[in-house]
């Protein structure tokens, strides 16, 4: 053990001496009170010589319980579960536990601590039994149970039973909000569309828009579904919706638009909807998507004359990454080998950088999350804005 754990440990084995003494000295238990001032000291030893466990054991089995002890008890656990040594936390809880002089109240939060160790150590199913139980009873601590009953039906991706918890959590104490439980009802659609089941997948798309009806991930699965039906038009009325329900997520919606349009043969559909998205809410995605068509139906000069137009208004490395693709390919030929090191090192740049960030926490990365993993918010992630994103 480091030297600034022993140190803290002593310390809580300063403060527990200390009531233990001045417990018993009130009491006047003079007998009793020597023989815990020597398993006191007895643990103290075993601190001494770094052996936690054999102190925690003599502490606990010295000590008389009362409210002041369990809650220097329950924050000592605490702080061996944050740093990690889950097993000593649980040891200390579980001991806790086995002392019938518990009031209801103090084996309540125990209990809670207790499954909140199993947590941290990956026993979800112990974890949950604990806190299954606790939430059948009413008591101070039934709301933080549900939220670590909540934490771990995420975790577990067991989607209904998240949606039971959360709508109880939303009925007593509005703790959890119409915009993530609709993300919930799109998690149980993803599910089920992993295995074709369509039919019970829309059923949940139509909750999690009943809940919110502007749940962009609602749309995009929606689309999805339509597209993959065959049904386009459907597909395309879906996605458009965006630009009302959240501009931010418009990037997302863009590569199905263009298939869309693309098997309905309606370039003109496609390009008046991205100069609309353009007079919204302008970003790379849909500048190099109407670059794009343009090269395709009008050439490459006037691709390149519209997409330098667009990057003296909004410059990004992506935009960049392509006018050096255009102009190489337009035959610049005395420039080429300066070209293909600018377009390699841009290329390298743009490999590097993250796509997507939460707005919470700052975490960033390549894939899109509907939950942050670093923070594990919901709604809060979405594609990186500014001259290194969208």
């Amino acid at each position: 053990m480091s030297d600034p754990a022993l140190l803290v440990l002593l310390f809580f084995a300063i403060i527990i001496g200390y009531m233990l003494g001045r417990y018993y000295h009130q009491k006047n238990l003079k007998q009793h009170s020597s023989v815990i001032s020597k398993s006191y000291f007895i643990g103290l030893n075993y601190l001494l010589n770094e052996q936690p466990d054999a102190a925690i054991d003599t502490f606990i089995s010295a000590l008389d319980i009362t409210s002041d002890t369990v809650d220097t008890y329950l924050a000592l656990g605490t702080l061996f579960c944050k740093r990690g040594e889950v097993d000593r936390s649980i040891r200390i809880h579980q001991e806790l536990l086995a002392r019938p002089s518990l009031t209801p109240s103090q084996s309540i939060k125990v209990q809670l601590e207790l499954a909140k160790d199993y947590m941290s150590a990956g026993l979800f199913d112990r974890a949950e039994g604990i806190l299954v139980d606790l939430v059948s009873h009413n008591h101070e601590c039934k709301y933080d149970t549900l939220q670590q009953l909540l934490k771990i039906y995420e975790q577990e991706k067991e989607w209904l039973k998240a949606i039971d918890v959360a709508e109880s959590l939303g009925r007593h104490q509005k703790l959890v909000n119409v915009e993530t439980l609709a993300l919930y009802y799109c998690e149980q659609a993803e599910k089920h569309l992993a295995h074709n089941k369509r039919v019970a997948a829309h059923r949940y798309i139509k909750n999690a828009f009943g809940l919110d009806k502007n749940c962009v991930r609602a749309s995009l699965l929606l689309a999805r579904m339509n597209y993959e039906d065959g049904r386009y038009r459907d597909a395309i009325k879906t996605l458009e919706r965006i630009i009302k329900q959240d501009m931010k997520y418009i990037p997302l919606s863009i590569p199905l638009l263009e298939s869309s349009y693309t098997n309905l043969q309606n370039t003109k559909g496609l390009g008046a909807h991205l100069s609309k998205c353009l007079n919204e809410k302008p970003c790379s995605t849909v500048i190099l998507a109407m670059t794009g068509l343009l090269e395709k139906e009008q050439g490459q000069n006037d691709a390149l004359e519209f997409l330098v137009e667009q990057l003296h208004r909004k410059p990004t490395l992506k935009g960049l990454a392509k006018l050096i693709q255009l102009q190489q390919e337009m035959g610049q030929e005395k420039h080429e080998d300066s070209f293909n090191l600018f377009r390699v090192l841009t290329k390298k740049m743009l490999d590097l950088k993250p796509i997507f960030n939460c707005s919470s926490c700052g975490f960033s990365g390549k894939k899109m999350h509907w939950q942050c993993p670093s923070c594990r918010d919901w709604g809060c992630v979405s594609p990186i804005e500014g001259i290194e994103g969208e």
